[in-house]
């Protein structure tokens, strides 16, 4: 474990100090690629298996991926990237059937990930990331894909779910909706979409024999979700009487919840990096597991910061030109993450 970490940190100061090189990490060793087109250069280069660091910095989609990879950026929230600068990918990824096994950390997408339609790519995971696009599990579930598992996610889009088939969603961020999930697990998630008004029913979700649990729902007005037999546990809503879709199963959720006693800071339904999503009262409002309800209970507790789990780099300071001895004074500080 130190051995690895230790590579992965050589690896990480490598980009770090030379600027907007991509490391592509395989069985023959490390190759370093430069510029925008970095992430494709090292993804045509990569094998089945390899990882990909992406430091701070804009790059350019792969477009399709075919192979199982991991890759690992820099991550998104401002204050934890004042060292390398966020990871943005520009565009989107789409994943054929060849990629079981992808998994991605720390990186701002201006697209979103998608699926080729009814190929099944299973075990996809993507942490620790922000989505302006959409992420669409595409097709009609006659071959889908199983065990996607979406942690400590920003998504300012819609999550399509059509093709997923036994997926986890924990301790994310939603801006917009769930849309056509089917037997699906949601835990310690925050629902932002408050009210449309150029729409009747935007519902947040809408999907049949869905499990929801400790999530929140900040919804006002109109219905919350479209669907039947879904399960819902010890969610938090501001609604004295919710619409929970057709013959739900409901227990003991909190409701007619006042929206400025819920959250340290927060207003409206826009995801924002000034806003403090803790609970006021976490005693209060707990959860199946006995946690407290909202991204910060659960499992997959909310990383504050969204720092990927690859060494994250916390100050580096290199003196513009060398001593009177000819010595070029650097200071880095790396932290190991647990998680």
């Amino acid at each position: 474990m130190k051995k690895s970490i230790l590579l992965a940190a050589s690896i990480i100061f490598a980009i770090s100090v030379n600027a907007q090189k991509v490391a592509l990490h395989s069985t023959s060793g490390v190759r370093f690629f430069n510029g925008t087109a970095g992430f494709v250069n090292a993804y045509q280069a990569a094998a089945a298996g390899d990882t990909i660091y992406l430091p701070g910095g804009g790059f350019t989609s792969p477009g399709s991926i075919n192979k199982k990879l991991f890759v690992y950026g820099a991550g998104h929230y401002p204050d934890s990237t004042q060292v390398t600068s966020k990871t943005i990918l520009t565009g989107s990824i789409n994943l054929t059937g060849d990629a079981d096994g992808f998994h991605i950390e720390g990186v701002d997408f201006t697209g979103g990930i998608t699926t080729t339609t009814n190929e099944a790519v299973d075990q996809i995971t993507i942490k620790y990331c922000r989505f302006q696009g959409e992420v669409n599990i595409r097709g009609d579930r006659s071959n889908p894909s199983t065990n996607l598992l979406l942690i400590n996610n920003v998504l300012q889009s819609n999550l399509r779910l059509t093709n997923a088939q036994n997926a986890g969603i924990f301790n994310s961020i939603f801006n917009s909706g769930i849309v056509d999930t089917y037997g699906n697990l949601f835990q310690n998630n925050l629902f932002l979409l408050n009210n449309y008004s150029s729409y009747s029913y935007a519902y947040t979700i809408t999907g049949d024999n869905n499990t929801l649990e400790n999530n929140i729902f900040l919804r006002t007005a109109d219905r919350e979700i479209a669907g039947n037999s879904n399960i819902l546990k010890y969610n938090l809503t501001p609604k004295a009487n919710p619409f929970w879709g057709d013959n739900p199963i409901t227990d003991s959720n909190y409701t007619s919840v006042d929206l400025t006693s819920i959250f340290v800071n927060q207003t409206g339904n826009v995801f924002s990096y000034a806003h403090d999503y803790h609970l006021q009262s976490p005693d209060i409002y707990l959860g199946v597991d006995g946690t407290q309800a909202g991204i910060y209970g659960g499992t997959f507790v909310y990383k504050d910061g969204a720092v990927p789990s690859n060494p994250h780099f916390s100050k580096k300071n290199i003196a513009a030109t060398t001593d009177e001895n000819g010595l070029l004074h650097i200071e880095i500080s790396v932290a190991a993450q647990d998680k």
